[in-house]
């Protein structure tokens, strides 16, 4: 063998996957870190370039974390819906885990919810409405593009936020 280089590190780090699921995955410096112990040849430059399985998650989030207003909190929501369900077409079963569900314990899963969210949501959070959102999301997101929309057009929306 070579070099190992991102590539040899990706097809181990697949295999490693197909072999053990998604538990035995293993950040790229591991395994170039056990393969240096074996004394191959690695080139860690190429290696401490590859993105971890966390980092490639954290990345697609990314773009969410700066909302202003409640119009931005929702196209974040929608944007993550988006994301999860990509995810979940794919069989990415890691994406696809990001959106946790609590069973039947509603309020851990809104407080949940609301820890998850705050930090993405800035001052509209204080309000408690994007928690509430994204509580709603994570129980149906199938349902949740009708129920924002009704929930916008509710007096009680129209009142706190007009």
């Amino acid at each position: 063998m070579g070099e190992v280089t991102a590539r040899e590190i990706a097809v181990i780090n697949q295999a490693l996957i197909e072999e053990y699921g998604e538990g035995g995955a293993m950040t790229p410096a591991e395994i170039a870190r056990i393969l240096h112990d074996e004394d191959l040849p690695v080139r860690f430059d190429q290696i401490f370039r590859m993105m971890t399985t966390t980092e490639k998650y954290e990345n697609a989030f990314a773009r969410f974390l700066e909302n202003d207003d409640l119009a931005e909190a929702e196209k974040s929501i929608r944007g993550i819906d988006e994301l999860y369900r990509k995810f979940k077409q794919a069989g990415d079963r890691a994406g696809h885990a990001l959106r946790v569900r609590s069973g039947p314990d509603r309020q851990a899963e809104r407080d949940r919810a609301f820890a998850v969210v705050s930090p993405l949501c800035g001052a509209a959070a204080r309000t408690g409405e994007i928690a509430e959102w994204f509580a709603v999301w994570l129980q149906t997101p199938d349902l949740f593009t009708e129920w924002v929309g009704l929930r916008k057009a509710s007096a009680e929306f129209k009142n706190l936020f007009r």
